[in-house]
């Protein structure tokens, strides 16, 4: 219940305590969960003093993402690594990269409204999404068979998430896995070979790889090959399912909330009186009300629904006791829905305009990027392509998807009917 109703599984646990110890339970070791926002952003934020990832104790994970990727390397070169990679997604970063946006999602739009027929959502946007990571991450166009070699390779590496036994053997799925994670890094190694080759020259190069690969810190230090490429490898997995995911919960709660699409058509319509049609970086931060519709999805139906640190010490949490190298498990799911900012204003409702509200400026304690050292650095590119879906649809075609389905965990929530989604040219 854990893994496939994780919601319910939190509520359940916590009972409205604030925190909650498990004993050890097969090969699970003993944990406490921690019901209490505000804590949980202490644990979060007090790691390398107060706490750990804890990342190796699931190496599976670990090699399958990348041992030289910021998800898996410890203090002091997570900061050394953050430092140097931050520069390709600030806010300038992110705008100069929104007509890639543009262009992929506008494709993708029209192939869908002249097909004249129903596309299920849910496959249909993790395509985009990774065409539109690799889009903003290389910088270069891929041909469709390109992009289809790199999507099999990821459509199996995935598998390994979730394979056991994780042996690293060519017949079992995680070996799979691992193979197929060769063929990535391949592909990554010759993006940054071409990127090297182009900057060289003098060109300039669009792109996150680009930005990273001129990043140097003061003495003079660069992120290697295999630092870029298992990073990269982080990039896809990370900024490829979660938008996706938060995409098609997104489309299911409006077409549930016919008020919120007006909203939006209003949002969009007052944007292009004001700019015209093309999407820059000053109408883009005026979207205020497309950002509170994916903040509010992401409070409601958070894609990843818990993470876990470890205890770097003996610990009071909370005012409870909190033995060294004990796992502290942060249920996301919870957290978010149990904000003291919403527990008293409907807290289980879609309602997007409460993140325009003064509380809702606040920082509070939804912690769907993360918080602390580790807080998601592809945040605001995430955000910014989903703002572009939903500014790109709502401008040029009425839609309509059928939400009559049951959801399952997976990454995220997923319907089971995939999600039909009939798109038509508005005229």
């Amino acid at each position: 219940m854990q893994i496939s109703h994780p919601s319910q599984w939190q509520a359940d646990t916590l009972a409205g305590h604030s925190m909650v110890s498990l004993p050890a339970q097969m090969l699970l070791p003993a944990y406490y969960v921690v019901g209490d926002g505000e804590v949980a952003k202490q644990v979060l934020a007090g790691e390398g003093s107060i706490t750990t990832q804890g990342v190796d104790r699931d190496m599976r994970f670990a090699r399958l993402v990348g041992l030289q990727s910021l998800l898996a390397v410890q203090q002091p070169r997570h900061t050394f690594m953050r430092t140097l990679i931050a520069p390709a997604f600030t806010q300038t970063a992110v705008e100069a990269l929104i007509p890639r946006m543009v262009s992929v999602i506008s494709a993708y739009l029209e192939t869908w409204a002249q097909s004249g027929q129903p596309v299920l959502a849910e496959p249909q946007l993790r395509s985009l999404t990774f065409d539109l990571i690799c889009a903003v991450t290389f910088g270069r166009e891929y041909s469709p068979a390109e992009l289809q070699h790199m999507k099999d390779l990821f459509a199996t590496w995935a598998t390994g998430l979730v394979a056991w036994p994780p042996l690293q053997l060519p017949f079992l799925q995680y070996g799979k896995a691992m193979a197929a994670r060769e063929g990535l890094m391949k592909c990554f190694q010759a993006a940054v070979d071409e990127t090297r080759q182009q900057l060289a020259s003098g060109s300039n190069v669009p792109g996150a790889l680009a930005n990273m690969m001129r990043a140097v810190d003061d003495e003079g230090n660069r992120l290697s090959d295999v630092e870029l490429c298992d990073n990269l490898m982080l990039l896809l997995f990370a900024g490829h399912d979660t938008s996706s995911n938060t995409l098609i919960n997104a489309l299911a709660l409006i077409q549930q909330h016919p008020e919120v699409k007006q909203m939006l058509q209003q949002e969009q319509a007052a944007l292009q009186t004001k700019y015209g049609q093309q999407i820059n970086g000053s109408a883009l931060r005026e979207m205020t009300y497309a950002d509170a519709v994916i903040r509010e999805t992401l409070r409601l139906r958070n894609v990843v629904p818990q993470i876990q640190r470890v205890a770097a010490a003996d610990l009071e949490l909370g005012g409870y006791h909190v033995p060294e190298g004990t796992a502290l498990l942060l249920p996301l799911n919870h957290l978010n829905k149990h904000d003291p900012r919403w527990i008293a204003d409907q807290p289980d409702a879609f309602r997007p305009e409460r993140m325009l509200t003064a509380e809702g400026q606040k920082p509070g304690c939804q912690v769907s990027f993360g918080h602390g050292p580790r807080y998601c650095i592809g945040a605001l590119m995430g955000v910014a392509e989903m703002k572009v879906f939903l500014a790109l649809l709502t401008r040029g075609y009425e839609w309509w998807c059928d939400t009559d389905t049951e959801w399952e965990q997976q990454m995220g929530q997923v319907p089971k009917n995939g999600l039909p989604l009939t798109v038509t040219t508005r005229q």
